[in-house]
């Protein structure tokens, strides 16, 4: 019996920054020091194949918010990371090197008490419209 393809996942992970650091101080440490320590894992490296980070205007998203009859999100950023498959993923955060940098560095820029709220897309996208 042969072994189907794996599938990519991707994570979504919405962050809010502390309270105590501007939106600049926020994107800074996201885009600067926390991506470069994460993507220096060796098992990162082995299962993560995109990294992309979101930061937004903060009065955009509350406008388009507002426009959409949404409610305010409050989120800083979304993190979007993609691994090989599932089996990637859980190694990746299942590693005991990543798990103590990740538990000890998010509370750093992100605010408490969940932290970052993450949810996973499975498989490939498939693209109905594109301009």
């Amino acid at each position: 019996m042969t072994t189907p393809p794996a599938v990519p996942v991707q994570l979504l992970v919405f962050a809010k920054r502390k309270e105590d650091l501007t939106k600049q101080e926020f994107d800074d440490y996201w885009r600067g020091p926390h991506a470069k320590k994460f993507l220096e894992f060796k098992i990162v490296k082995k299962h993560c194949i995109r990294y992309e980070q979101y930061h937004d205007d903060p009065t955009a998203r509350a406008d388009g918010e507002t426009a959409l009859g949404l409610p305010h999100s409050g989120w800083d950023g979304v993190a979007s990371l993609t691994f090989d498959s599932a089996e990637g993923a859980k190694a990746v955060f299942g590693d005991p090197e990543f798990l103590d940098w990740a538990t000890n560095d998010e509370p750093r820029f992100c605010a408490g008490p969940n932290i970052a709220q993450r949810m996973m897309l499975v498989g490939n996208p498939e693209v109905i419209y594109k301009a």
